[in-house]
């Protein structure tokens, strides 16, 4: 990705379903944020933005963005969802869910869960932010797009707080065993007693370092070029037969 007008300051790359992709099917050893960026290189190849493009949004879909299954029903299909985001901007989380269900082409997503990185590190400011985010995707459980909901990487203090006031309850919680490297006894109890999923996951903290997304864009590593707002990653499930039936992802990134 060469040679992108100045005006242009954002560009939402969709990779379709990168089941179909060889190149990422020959590694499957690799993390997720590797996957992520084999991924984008993909989509990216060979692109380039339009000759006469006047707008300061670019929209990247990849060649091969089969993501529908046909010949199955809606019912028989499950959609479990992980938005990471940078941002605490409503906008940013539903513009992510809005592009996400343009993509499907679905009425509705089995589970969303949220991995806000955020730049606060005082527990309050966080716990702040979070809820603000959180109202989004509690409107959205609301209107019947999403069906449960989730948090990932936060303390047990920080869930149960975000729990208790929430409207809308988490029913999903992912902690990441890279840097917790035992359950916090408290945080079993607690979901135990609330019916509450308790995952682990090994997605990195850092998800897409900025020289990563500089590889996988083609852009020198300059830190005024773009960084990501927010990333999405959609997996959807043949219940009858436990296959995977689809894997993509969707960012968007931004520069000043």
């Amino acid at each position: 990705m060469e040679n992108i007008p100045d005006n242009v300051k954002k560009i939402c790359v969709h990779t379709g379903n990168i089941l179909n992709l060889n190149e990422v099917k020959k590694n499957a050893g690799q993390n997720s944020s590797e996957e992520l960026v084999e991924s984008l290189k993909i989509a990216l190849k060979g692109w380039a933005p339009p000759a006469e493009n006047n707008g300061t949004c670019l929209e990247v879909r990849s060649n091969d963005e089969t993501i529908k299954v046909s010949g199955v029903e809606k019912s028989e299909l499950r959609t479990s969802v992980k938005v990471f985001i940078t941002s605490d901007k409503k906008e940013a989380l539903q513009e992510a869910i809005d592009k996400l269900f343009s993509s499907l082409e679905a009425d509705n997503v089995d589970s969303v869960v949220m991995a806000y990185t955020g730049t606060s590190h005082e527990a309050s400011d966080r716990l702040g932010e979070i809820q603000h985010l959180w109202e989004v995707l509690e409107a959205n459980v609301q209107s019947g797009k999403l069906s449960r909901i989730g948090i990932s990487d936060v303390d047990t203090e920080l869930f149960i707080t975000l729990y208790n006031l929430a409207k809308t309850k988490p029913s999903i919680v992912q902690i990441n065993l890279a840097s917790c490297c035992v359950v916090p006894p408290a945080l079993q109890e607690f979901c135990k007693q609330n019916d509450i999923q308790l995952l682990t996951h090994n997605d990195p903290l850092d998800f897409l370092p900025s020289k990563k997304l500089h590889a996988a864009f083609g852009l020198s590593n300059d830190s005024s070029t773009f960084t990501y707002k927010w990333i999405t990653r959609y997996l959807t499930l043949l219940c009858c037969r436990g296959v995977i039936a689809a894997k993509g992802y969707i960012i968007s990134a931004q520069r000043p």
